[in-house]
């Protein structure tokens, strides 16, 4: 039943077996034996396209509510004994997701020993249903959608500089002096070149010239280290460089880049408990 659901759900047995960790040879099998079971065709099949047949539909709504009241069970279950098990499907940004919300997993998986990771980072927006994800974490502003999104923490991108980068550099006291400055730019926050700045309280932004680009914050990070610029780091990962005099904080007084992040999950009347054990964690972690 759960594969015939995911089947009529993502409109092919490829999509159905890929997101249940199934052969496409298997997800056909069982469908074919739930068919015979029950003396009837739940799908039209063609070489592009397979939708449930008018029973089929009819199914497979009742398969829903089947299905639900199963990990309702399960997830109870599970709550009694304390161990969340299975495997979870997450995705992230890769501009915090190397320093930040793997950092989060790795502790996750020392509490949950009975549960598996796929952690995918990607600048995109991942469609969560169509592609098999449990959940993802997301920053900044939401689009308004059917997902539930838990807020998590506020954080903030900073502007750095290595300290003899500035001491061999103009002064920078204001964003206006940033035309003199080698710059740094994350090609992900910046894409046309554009830094924002809060000055006498509106909004701005500011056209730089950039030495170097790129796309990872790792690597914008060690550019601004080795002091080839001045750029935009995340400020949990560098905070350990700024109080050992590695790094200096400048501009502080124009800062605009503060964020919030967002765990969102489909609507499901009952949450995995994996997943529910996954936001809880990560809401205390990142306080």
């Amino acid at each position: 039943m759960r594969v015939f659901a995911n089947v009529v759900e993502k409109g092919s047995f490829t999509g159905a077996a890929k997101h249940l960790g199934l052969s496409n040879a298997l997800a056909s099998k069982y469908v074919a034996h739930l068919e015979e079971k029950l003396d009837a065709r739940l799908l039209n099949r063609t070489t592009r396209k397979v939708s449930p047949t008018q029973v089929g539909r009819a199914y497979y709504e009742k398969c829903i509510d089947i299905l639900e009241m199963v990990d309702e069970l399960e997830n109870t279950v599970q709550l009694q004994t304390g161990t969340p098990r299975g495997h979870l499907k997450i995705a992230g940004p890769r501009i915090m997701g190397e320093a930040v919300l793997a950092a989060c997993v790795n502790d996750f998986l020392g509490k949950y020993e009975l549960v598996t990771v796929d952690l995918m980072l990607e600048e995109r927006t991942v469609d969560l249903v169509a592609e098999g994800f449990d959940l993802a974490v997301r920053i900044g502003k939401l689009a308004d959608s059917s997902m539930i999104a838990r807020w998590v923490a506020d954080y903030r991108y900073v502007f750095c500089a290595a300290p003899d980068y500035l001491a061999n550099s103009e002064p920078l006291v204001q964003p206006s002096d940033l035309s003199h400055h080698t710059c740094i730019v994350n090609s992900v926050i910046s894409p046309s070149n554009q830094w924002e700045f809060i000055i006498n309280g509106k909004r701005k932004t500011i056209t730089v010239t950039p030495r170097a680009r790129g796309n990872a914050d790792a690597a914008i990070y060690n550019m601004i280290l080795a002091g080839r610029g001045v750029g935009l780091c995340l400020l949990p990962t560098v905070e350990a460089d700024i109080a050992k005099g590695r790094l200096v904080r400048v501009l502080q007084d124009f800062e605009a880049y503060d964020r919030s992040v967002y765990l969102v999950y489909p609507h499901r009347r009952h949450l995995a408990t994996k997943v529910r054990a996954f936001v809880d964690h990560a809401v205390e972690w990142f306080k």
